[in-house]
């Protein structure tokens, strides 16, 4: 039986590619489900493992940021040796949630010792690209997991092209480039300037998105608020997000890319 036409022209992005990789730091090879079990350190009838059995179609490490590779130095404190850091594909099999998508990604993240680069994409679905800001997970006597600070999903679509090459970023450790690459994720590959860490860059993305959802509630309300004095008090809350929403544009992007 032949694919639904949108699934037949699906052109996957090559993260490789958007993160500018060096030839010396791409890296071709298949991860089996059984690998990201044991990875995830959940035997077969786990929750965890039935998600990943459900929802992975396939997963490969594309790319792997070493000293050697990327000419960064390692990264090395109490709570955080970064040595390395993979760059790894997924793709979701066709019609899982955004929910399965999140707890996916956020396995991954946890599983790891280190930070990684993790791409979503696949046949009907938009890419989609999540980092986050880790540390050791001090309970793990093994120190093979990590505890998750500060996430971030973005679609590719929404950052600027080339926004996220290797070369743009923090080359004084490991640690600060993966961090310049959350900054630059979390602002839509233009953040507002250099002194905008990553947290911050972070923290106001998801503040800007609740808002923006907020403010498509206090406008479907308002529309149909039977009562005028409803409708003035919706449209007045809608006017304080508008205003809110300019304020946390102005502080996550760059004046050229502020949207109007």
């Amino acid at each position: 039986m032949s694919r639904p036409a949108d699934e037949q022209d699906h052109v996957q992005v090559d993260v490789a590619d958007l993160l500018g990789l060096p030839p010396r730091a791409r890296f071709s090879e298949r991860l089996s489900k059984k690998v990201l079990r044991e990875q995830i350190g959940g035997g077969g009838g786990t929750s965890e493992a039935r998600l990943l059995d459900k929802v992975v179609a396939s997963a490969r490490v594309v790319g792997v940021l070493r000293p050697e590779t990327i000419q960064v130095p390692a990264h090395r404190q109490a709570d955080r040796e970064i040595t390395d850091i993979a760059v790894l594909h997924v793709e979701p099999v066709p019609g899982t949630t955004a929910g399965e998508r999140r707890r996916l990604v956020e396995l991954i993240q946890r599983a790891m010792p280190r930070p990684v680069v993790l791409l979503l994409d696949g046949p009907g679905q938009l890419a989609e690209l999540s980092l986050a800001l880790t540390h050791i997970n001090r309970t793990d006597p093994e120190r093979q997991t990590s505890v998750i600070d500060f996430a971030i999903s973005v679609l590719v679509d929404d950052l600027a092209p080339g926004s996220l090459s290797l070369p743009r970023c923090d080359h004084t450790d490991l640690w600060a480039l993966y961090g310049d690459l959350v900054r630059l994720a979390a602002s839509g590959g233009r953040p507002a300037g250099a002194g905008l860490s990553a947290q911050e860059a972070v923290e106001l993305h998801h503040h800007l998105r609740a808002q923006e959802a907020e403010l498509d509630a206090a406008v479907r309300e308002a529309k149909r608020a039977p009562a005028q004095r409803d409708r003035i008090a919706w449209n007045t809350r809608a006017k304080a997000l508008r205003d809110s929403m300019a304020t946390l544009r102005d502080r996550l992007y760059s004046s050229d890319s502020i949207e109007q």
